[in-house]
């Protein structure tokens, strides 16, 4: 789909706390969102202008929106449970 992941300061911020095994399993995460943008999340809500979307991947929520324009996933937020 040629789409590529961007993470934004406060997901990052949550990665970098995660284990060195669970940083390589987001990462996995976040290059299947990048290649299927399109895919129905588990979660859809709207702030303000932004439909943002979740997905859950084991532990992990990730929320994003799609940037068409410039063909990015901009994650926002990682939530482990």
């Amino acid at each position: 789909m040629n789409y590529r992941f961007v993470i934004e300061q406060a997901a990052f911020r949550t990665l970098l706390s995660c284990a060195p095994r669970e940083r390589r399993f987001l990462h996995e995460v976040f290059g299947r969102l990048a290649d299927a943008p399109f895919h129905e999340p588990d979660l859809r809500e709207v702030i303000q202008v932004r439909e943002l979307h979740t997905r859950f991947f084991g532990p992990f929520s990730v929320t994003y929106w799609l940037d068409h324009a410039v063909r990015e996933v901009r994650i926002v937020l990682i939530f482990r449970d």
